[in-house]
């Protein structure tokens, strides 16, 4: 072998993760082969398309002619090399990570750092232990792809409720992670819900917290999905991507017949998803071409009794409140006694009655 490199423990994610990458797509034209003692099973299936990856075995020599090591070098006595050549690769700030890097050792004779802070920072470290070193700059190797576009889909739902398409929602999510993981596409879908625990397992979506409004993402998005069982009425979610001149994916609902929806707004997906790769297929391969949708004016005006309104906001007045038992009133430091009295905002009052209620009641 002519050139090793040695990283301790291959993670499912990181930046020197990326360097072996990175070096092994740009130089598997040279002879290189990957050594470790433990590896993230995707991470050596990728790095396996151009190097050779090989784990190691305790006491078993590795000839080289170049070996290259990462963060560690305790597999250093196993190495032979031809040529002489042992050298330290530095990918990081020791001293913020509060790691000693073991350069010391006899056989290091070649020092690298992935920039000049990094060259900067093991030179230092060395000084500090009397060693005078040159650590020379090598930069990570980076090639980009060319851009592609990432398809991002949203919905707001409750996800664990059937009537809202859930089971659906899954299927959808199966076949979209097939067609990339066969034709190398990618998509992010966001779904806002209050579901407790999904069970949707894909590294392509992402279960977000619930938002009281939600549009600005919608207008962000390239298509929406609402999934629901023929239960819609109105469906502000569809009506909110469609003022926003965004693409829509949903069931065919019956009240899409009564709204003015361009065709080529909304792709329906059947109730049972018989058609399903069809889905698929719309949304990588067909052109979202841009469309104008009105949305249908409301006439409430028409029936609500008009006159002047006489509320007053809620928040400007002034509520008492009695203590039940002796506690710290986080929001003025007071050791509140039982029974004292006290006046509070609106909002306070909400605060103490939905958060300690047991300590409290309005007068």
């Amino acid at each position: 072998m002519k050139n090793i490199f040695y990283f301790k423990h291959i993670c499912a994610i990181g930046g020197t993760e990326q360097f072996l990458y990175e070096i092994a797509k740009a130089y598997n034209d040279f002879d290189i082969t990957i050594y470790y003692k433990k590896a993230d099973p995707f991470q050596l299936k990728r790095l396996s398309q151009y190097v050779r990856c090989r784990k190691y075995i305790p006491g078993r020599k590795i000839y080289c002619d170049r070996a290259f090591l990462n963060f560690n070098i305790d597999i250093i006595d196993d190495i032979e090399s031809s040529e002489n050549y042992y050298a330290f690769v530095a990918h990081a700030n020791f001293a913020e990570l509060g790691y000693k890097p073991p350069i010391q050792h006899l056989k290091l004779n070649h020092f690298f750092g992935v920039s000049p802070f990094a060259c900067e920072k093991l030179e230092l470290y060395a000084k500090m232990l009397g060693m005078d070193i040159k650590c020379d700059l090598l930069f990570n190797p980076l090639s980009l792809e060319p851009k592609e576009k990432v398809m991002h889909l949203l919905s707001a739902c409750r996800l664990e409720d059937e009537v809202k398409g859930g089971k659906r929602t899954k299927k959808l999510v199966q076949a979209l992670d097939e067609y990339c993981e066969i034709t190398g596409r990618h998509y992010r879908w966001d779904i806002y819900t209050n579901s407790v625990k999904s069970e949707i397992e894909s590294k392509n979506v992402a279960i977000m917290k619930p938002r009281v409004d939600v549009r600005p993402y919608i207008a962000d998005a390239d298509i929406v999905l609402q999934l629901s069982n023929d239960m819609e009425t109105y469906c502000y979610t569809l009506n909110e991507a469609w003022g926003y001149g965004v693409h829509t994916i949903s069931t065919p609902l019956t009240v899409l017949n009564d709204l003015p929806v361009p065709k080529e707004a909304n792709f329906i997906l059947k109730y049972d998803c018989s058609n399903i790769n069809d889905v698929v297929r719309h949304i990588f391969e067909d052109d979202l071409k841009p469309f104008k949708y009105e949305i249908p004016q409301s006439s409430w005006d028409k029936v609500l009794k008009k006159g002047k309104a006489d509320y007053k906001e809620e928040v400007n007045e002034i509520y008492k409140v009695r203590a039940k038992k002796k506690f710290i009133d986080i929001e003025t430091g007071a050791h509140r006694q039982p029974e004292e009295e006290w006046e509070v905002t609106y909002y306070r009052l909400q605060e103490l009655l939905n958060n300690e209620n047991d300590l409290i009641e309005q007068i």
